[in-house]
This record gives structure tokens, C-alpha cells and sequence, in this order.
């Protein structure tokens, strides 16, 4: 008789980067059926010989030309019907880089200007950004740094909280509670724009944006 307990295992690498006050998400065009064109989350089947986080970091050195160190697992995914194919289980992980580049058959997407997607993989992609937006909001495990690992304009950091919240804040208190919470410190340098040089910040550690 057919032993009925043996399923395909996948592992899907959601990457995240800020880029101009908003969050894109890296995806991949698919190249052959079902869903060809379609757009999907990279991934790989998981092996025999590897676990989940081997096979994470497999998908980021095939796909992106630089080290990823910090990723973390959100969801397993398991509905009978999420490949037409064959029955395969999706273990999702979230990975947050600085660097928006341009890779052969990917392309970085705006989350609220989504292309057609594969699978489940828009579902998994909505699910996973509550939990992103929440450890964003409570910078856990210094997800900020993670996004900025650089030095920002408050009108940057302005705008990409405006996104994770959904909603427009007002500049003063904006920058009042900041500051009152220790979140981010200057670094005595500024940089040129149209208007007046805008001076420029990092993040402090364990700092968080409690609306």
C-alpha cells in the first residue's frame, strides 16, 4: 500500500528592502508551467541532506550577489490545494536588505502595486506583511538598522513610517516623539537637496516608533 505521509517541502524567501519610503519586495519571473510569466517569491525544494535556514541561505547566494546574514522564519503554509501539481509545503522566511539592484528574471515590486502572481504566493505575501509592519513598528531584533543600516533624512524615515502605518503624520509631532524616545541621532552631517541641506541621522539601538 502507498504510504500517504510523504510531502514535498519548500522554502520561500520573502526579500524586503526600503527604497524611497515605501517597501518593495524582490520577485522572480516564472519561466515554464503552471503560471508561466506569473510572478512568484523565490524559493527551492528542500533536499534530504539540508535544513530550512541551509536552504534560505542557498536561495539568497543563488539569487543576490551579497552575504545575507539575518533572516527569520514567519509560516508554514500547507493548504492541499497550493500546487495543481503535487502536494508541497511552503515554510516562509523573511529576509531584510539596504540594497535595491536589478538581478536577470527578477524584479523589485512596490507591495501595493503587485504584478500577477503565482500559487498562493500573494496570500503568503499579505500574511507575512502584518508580521513585518509589527516587528517594524517595535523594531525588533533591530529590524530598523536592517532597513537603514546607513544614515537617513527624518523626511526618508518620515515617509516610510507613513507606509508601514497606512496613513499620513504630522511632521512635528513626528519629529517631537523621535526625539523625546530616543529613536534616532545626529550625525552632525547633512546632505544637499533643492531646499535647505537635510540633515542627516541613524538609528539608535533598541529605539521604536510607538504610534
Amino acid at each position: 500500500m502507498a504510504k500517504s505521509y510523504y510531502n514535498v517541502v519548500e522554502t520561500l524567501v520573502s526579500i524586503f528592502a526600503e527604497d524611497k519610503g515605501t517597501i518593495k519586495i524582490l520577485l522572480q519571473r516564472k519561466k515554464t508551467e503552471p503560471y508561466r510569466n506569473y510572478w512568484i517569491i523565490p524559493g527551492k525544494v528542500l533536499s534530504n541532506d539540508e535544513t530550512l535556514e541551509v536552504s534560505v541561505k542557498k536561495v539568497c547566494d543563488k539569487l543576490i550577489p551579497f552575504d545575507i546574514n539575518d533572516f527569520y522564519e514567519t509560516k508554514t503554509f500547507s493548504s492541499l490545494d497550493r500546487d495543481p501539481v503535487e502536494r508541497i509545503i511552503a515554510t516562509n522566511f523573511n529576509v531584510i536588505t539596504s540594497k535595491v539592484t536589478q538581478y536577470e528574471n527578477m524584479q523589485w515590486f512596490d507591495i501595493n502595486a503587485l504584478p500577477k502572481m503565482a500559487y498562493d504566493h500573494e496570500q503568503i505575501l499579505f500574511e507575512n506583511l502584518d508580521e513585518l509592519k509589527r516587528r517594524i513598528l517595535h523594531n525588533e531584533n533591530n529590524i530598523l538598522l536592517q532597513f537603514f543600516p546607513h544614515d537617513f533624512t527624518l523626511t526618508e524615515l518620515q515617509a516610510f513610517f507613513e507606509f508601514v502605518l497606512d496613513k499620513k503624520i504630522d511632521r512635528r509631532n513626528f519629529r517631537k516623539k523621535i526625539f523625546n524616545d530616543n529613536i534616532v541621532s545626529h550625525t552632525g552631517e547633512k546632505i544637499k537637496t533643492a531646499g535647505r541641506p537635510g540633515e542627516l541621522f541613524v538609528f539608535n539601538k533598541g529605539g521604536y516608533f510607538n504610534e
